[in-house]
This record gives structure tokens, sequence and C-alpha cells, in this order.
């Protein structure tokens, strides 16, 4: 059995879920995530500096987009 880390399973289960944006902080502790997002057309990472931001951004994103 092929061994997947945490951040491999949590791109792909926001993969199934049907996310295609990801807003957040992109730091050394993100790291993780942020690898398996870099060959990936299908799931786009917003980088932001204060998490405020990222959060605002996410909420007026799913208020456009439906």
């Amino acid at each position: 059995m092929a061994k997947m880390n945490a951040g491999v399973a949590i791109v792909e289960m926001l993969r199934q879920e049907g996310v295609s944006h990801m807003f957040g902080i992109v730091g050394s502790s993100f790291l993780d995530i942020l690898d398996p997002l870099y060959d990936r057309d299908d799931l786009k990472f917003i980088g932001v500096r204060h998490e405020q931001g990222a959060a605002l951004m996410a909420d007026g994103y799913s208020r456009i987009s439906g």
C-alpha cells in the first residue's frame, strides 16, 4: 500500500469535495499542503499576508461564485 502524507490527503479530500480555490498564509508550517498543490491545475492557492484577509477573501469568493 502506498504511503500518503497528511498534505496529500488534505488536498485530495478538498478536491473530492469540489474545492477550487484555497486562501491562506504561505509559510513553513503550511508547506506540507502547498507541495502537493504545485503540480495541480484543479485547485488554486491564493496566498495572503494576514489571516483576516484570507477569511474575508474566502467569504467574498464564496458569495460571488455560488
